[in-house]
């Protein structure tokens, strides 16, 4: 008998903390990576670990696409929801520059320009990646910590400094599989880089301490004063669009917590 993945102790939960503002109470179901920058379908769901080092294990069946109870409604419907827009929009322009660039029409080059809105996109899209985690966050209230208050505190509207502790990266990401991943360390060659990153057709996001990052050469930092997101098309480093889940070589590792991360994958 096979196996059921681990994500599945870490997903069921009623009541509990937002792992957004920290109340407690009912929580309800965010969907990662937001359902207006996806198409909803239903997904088979591992941990990461498990997705790529195991097929016996029986992945969930996340039959709305993938969903962590996490937050309260109102995180989620008036703080996310209000926000969602902001991703969708510069997405949905991304889906359709991606397909002038495939078929030729007007590109002469391999960078694609979409206009945003950067602090809004910005707290929706940390806002969705800290609902990404497991349950037992919910269980014992919000990590206070040097990575997460910040951002918390960012996506709450209360913290307008958020480029004096974080950087931001993103990149195209090709793949079907999304990830989701937090506080995962990568070392290369005496540096180790405290990381967590929400990856989705066709874009992939990390986020870092300030100054401390290790990141794709591709991937473009993002800053709040940003008027356009630039996304490198090449094609020469599709070994790092999933980073920091990539190829090691040399002393490289990756250490991560499994039940703080997810892939999901479409079941047809």
């Amino acid at each position: 008998m096979s196996k059921i993945s681990e994500r599945l102790k870490h997903a069921r939960i009623s009541e509990g903390y937002c792992v957004i503002c920290g109340s407690f109470g009912h929580l309800s179901k965010d969907h990662v990576p937001p359902r207006c920058a996806t198409t909803v379908q239903p997904m088979f769901q591992k941990t990461v670990s498990e997705h790529y080092s195991s097929e016996e294990i029986k992945p969930i069946n996340a039959h709305a696409g993938a969903t962590f109870k996490t937050i309260c409604k109102h995180c989620n419907n008036n703080l996310l929801g209000t926000l969602d827009a902001e991703i969708k929009k510069p997405i949905e322009k991304f889906l359709l520059e991606i397909k002038k660039y495939i078929t030729g029409t007007n590109y002469y080059g391999n960078t694609i320009s979409v206009p945003f809105n950067a602090i809004p996109f910005l707290r929706a899209m940390i806002g969705h990646l800290l609902a990404a985690t497991s349950v037992e966050v919910c269980k014992k209230g919000p990590i206070d910590s040097d990575f997460y208050t910040p951002l918390r505190e960012f996506v709450l509207g209360r913290n307008i400094q958020i480029e004096d502790t974080h950087d931001f990266y993103y990149w195209f990401y090709p793949n079907k599989t999304q990830i989701t991943a937090q506080l995962i360390s990568f070392f290369n060659n005496g540096h180790i880089c405290h990381c967590s990153c929400m990856h989705f057709f066709p874009m992939a996001f990390l986020i870092t301490f300030k100054g401390k990052g290790t990141y794709p050469i591709h991937s473009t930092k993002l800053n709040v004063g940003d008027i356009n997101l630039y996304f490198n098309m090449t094609q020469g480093n599709l070994d790092y669009v999933a980073f920091p889940f990539v190829p090691l070589r040399g002393n490289q590792m990756t250490v991560m917590t499994s039940s703080f991360t997810s892939a999901s994958y479409p079941q047809k």
